[in-house]
């Protein structure tokens, strides 16, 4: 699609260390570290602040030239005794970034190192857990980044020492791994649904309080919330593990059902009418109940809301952007809606994203060709935006340059939103979730196009009882 493609110009993903922060947060009393240099942390800090609207606390082992040169060694055990001694976290999630990566440090066995002379051993382990997890900038994506910490964790706590051969004590209950991008309003919908049909079941990661935690007078050092240790350790006990999103491959699920043969499913992020229909099927398979009247009612009220706006909806052409699982199942209920999205794009690179994307329109709208590009920069979606030429531009807050430049509305979702406030409440998954991003979708566009159909019906109206007069005078 584009001729400069030499060179990333502003990238369309984040980094690795991002998105192993977003999983690492989700956890129950859990500290972030990042062995790199100084402005790693801060960037991240930074950035997840702006879109959550709430404080982050990320550690850093502060690499200078002298690090980068003879190792980050002693600056990692620094930066550990620091953490232990401020924060007392229960885990320390130690992601490494470009720097560290580069220079070779092997950060296991630096963490074996200090855990030793620090005389931590089997009993303190259970109260200082240090996960390390290889997240180089250079590597992949945040999503990449996400998938990796959270299969680090799993592995972590699945390790039972000395029970190799114990047998498995059922718990009946639903673990449910998620993909990277959901709010923390999304995160207590789909636990409101759990808790309906599932009763018991474990969320990981959990980023519903520690990305969005009510204001309290004592603010402290680690936010409360996130999915307890107890629990991650218990997954390999489940019934089963559900995982959102089907274009990333979900590692943590794939290690629990073949390590612990606990099954593994995978539905789309439950965007739209099909995609929360799969979920919920897929619940009443794995767990046997029937699907609430309260969601069958939800799903109703999505159908009628669908009927209302299909008349502004119907071949707008759209271009969706994102990480891979959000623009899948967001191009999916476009297609649900009569949209036409001639140009879907990600940034992170994906094997399966071009193969998943055309099956569904395959699926939906056989007739339509879009433009599907993965592994794409702005410069290369602005080049791409250019030649299809939609009437709306769907994903992250930072293509409102492109947005603004050619005067096309935008819709934010996904991440990061940093120019709104209030991310970290939009909700788009489930029934109720799709309900709001039709109305924002409708609403954009009726904004930017000033349709509005009442007045034309008014008067015609008023032209009908003029001709109605005139046929009742001549008679």
């Amino acid at each position: 699609m584009t001729k400069r493609n030499y060179a990333t110009v502003n990238p369309c993903v984040m980094c690795q260390p991002m998105g192993s922060a977003l999983a690492f947060k989700g956890i129950e009393n859990t500290m972030v570290l990042y062995h790199g240099s100084q402005g790693c942390s801060t960037y991240m800090r930074l950035h997840l602040a702006h879109h959550f609207r709430e404080p982050v606390d990320i550690a850093s082992s502060s690499l200078s030239e002298k690090g980068a040169v003879y190792g980050g060694r002693e600056n990692l055990k620094k930066g550990l005794r620091n953490v232990i001694n401020r924060y007392k976290p229960k885990v320390i999630g130690v992601a490494t970034t470009c720097l560290a990566e580069t220079i070779g440090d092997d950060v296991p066995a630096i963490i074996r190192e200090f855990k030793e002379e620090e005389g931590i051993g089997d009993d303190l382990e259970k109260d200082i857990i240090i996960i390390p997890v290889s997240t180089p900038s250079y590597g992949e994506s945040h999503v990449s980044g996400y998938i990796k910490a959270l299969d680090a964790v799993v592995r972590k706590f699945a390790e039972t020492p000395g029970e190799e051969n114990a047998a498995k004590i059922p718990n009946g209950k639903l673990n449910l791994i998620p993909t990277e991008s959901l709010s923390p309003a999304d995160v207590r919908e789909l636990k409101e649904i759990l808790e309906v049909m599932a009763g018991d079941y474990i969320f990981l990661p959990d980023i519903c309080e520690t990305f969005d935690a009510p204001l309290r007078d004592d603010l402290p050092k680690i936010a409360s919330g996130g999915t307890p240790l107890s629990e991650i350790a218990d997954m390999p006990n489940s019934r089963a593990s559900l995982g959102l999103g089907i274009v990333s491959k979900n590692l943590a699920l794939r290690y629990l059902e073949e390590a612990h043969e606990v099954p593994g499913f995978d539905v789309p992020i439950p965007i739209g009418l099909s995609n929360t229909d799969s979920f919920f099927t897929e619940l009443v398979n794995i767990i046997g109940c029937p699907i609430p009247e309260k969601y069958q009612k939800e799903r109703g009220r999505l159908l009628d809301a669908m009927v209302d706006v299909h008349k502004y909806l119907y071949g707008v052409k759209a271009a969706v952007y994102g990480d891979p699982d959000t623009v899948f199942s967001l191009t999916t209920f476009m297609l649900e809606l009569g949209m036409n999205p001639v140009l879907v794009a990600t940034g992170s690179k994906s094997r399966d994203f071009e193969k998943r994307i055309k099956q569904i329109f395959k699926e939906i709208r056989p007739e339509l060709e879009p433009v599907v590009l993965d592994g794409i920069d702005f410069d290369s979606l602005n080049d791409a935006v250019s030649e299809c030429s939609p009437e709306i531009l769907i994903g992250n807050s930072n293509g409102r340059y492109i947005a603004k430049a050619r005067d096309i509305p935008l819709v934010r979702v996904g991440l990061p939103i940093h120019d709104r406030v209030g991310a970290q409440r939009i909700l788009t998954v489930g029934y109720k979730g799709a309900m709001e991003l039709l109305d924002r979708i409708t609403n954009t566009i009726l904004e930017a196009t000033d349709t509005f159909t009442a007045p034309v019906q008014i008067e015609s109206y008023a032209d009908q009882g003029e001709k109605d007069d005139c046929v009742e005078g001549a008679q």
